[in-house]
């Protein structure tokens, strides 16, 4: 049997059907966060206050991975979150400042060996957080306990260079009013921040993150864009201070 086929045969498991519960962990930052929006320029990475949905499940499959060294664990908790409900509350306030910075790559293995490395450019947004992040996600009740010793051990989402870790992890259901919004779903001229972020959906592949011989094809991500309830207070050439909108 093909490969790629016994890949998706393993993809038709669906989470159990019963009871959900919503799970809450608080993260904080000790330095700055960085979260690229999705399909910018990586020379000029414009930012999210907040990781995507899509951020957010991978890291818990990422998680998964390092602390059982095993694959196949991943694999699971990729199949419960996979469609699972994500909201991500920004900070009650944070300072956004843009930063250039110098890059450096390892050659691409067509270079050959002894390629100098790689040296590059780039414009990122970069966000000090004054306050935790905190990420609700909606889980199925008999694998809440598989989930919240993962949230729990979580230390970055996105780029290496946005390490965290978890303050509390709790059941409790997020407010709405805080949560992003989808901007095509509103009926109402509501104010706010406007991002682009990407989830999961039910076509996405496991395979399709897997930088290990993985296709991306199959990562099938769904991209929109959202309202974050936040709003400028003071802004300069190349920083802004946002607040929350409670």
């Amino acid at each position: 049997m093909p490969r790629r086929a016994r890949s998706q045969s393993q993809e038709v498991a669906q989470p159990p059907a019963g009871p959900t519960t919503w799970l809450r962990a608080d993260y904080e930052f000790p330095s700055t966060f960085s979260y690229r929006m999705p399909d910018v320029s990586a020379q000029f990475a414009i930012g999210s206050p907040i990781p995507s949905p899509a951020a957010v499940k991978l890291a818990l499959v990422d998680t998964a991975i390092r602390w059982s060294g095993d694959v196949n664990e991943g694999h699971r908790i990729f199949n419960i979150i996979k469609t699972a409900k994500v909201c991500v509350v920004p900070s009650s306030r944070m300072v956004r400042f843009r930063a250039f910075i110098k890059r450096l790559k390892p050659p691409h293995s067509s270079a050959g060996p002894g390629a100098p490395t790689v040296e590059s450019t780039g414009v990122r947004d970069y966000f000090l957080l004054d306050g935790p992040l905190s990420v609700f996600i909606e889980v199925p009740q008999s694998d809440a306990g598989d989930i919240a010793p993962l949230l729990q051990r979580i230390r970055r989402f996105g780029t290496s260079d946005s390490i965290c870790w978890c303050v509390a992890v709790c059941c409790e259901p997020p407010d709405q009013n805080l949560c992003p919004q989808q901007f095509r779903g509103l009926s109402d001229a509501r104010g706010g921040l406007l991002v682009r972020l990407s989830d999961l959906q039910e076509t996405s592949q496991f395979d399709g993150f897997n930088p290990f011989g993985g296709n991306a094809r199959e990562a099938n991500l769904e991209k929109d864009v959202y309202v974050l309830p936040l709003r400028v207070r003071r802004s300069g050439e190349t920083w802004a201070i946002l607040e929350r909108t409670d």
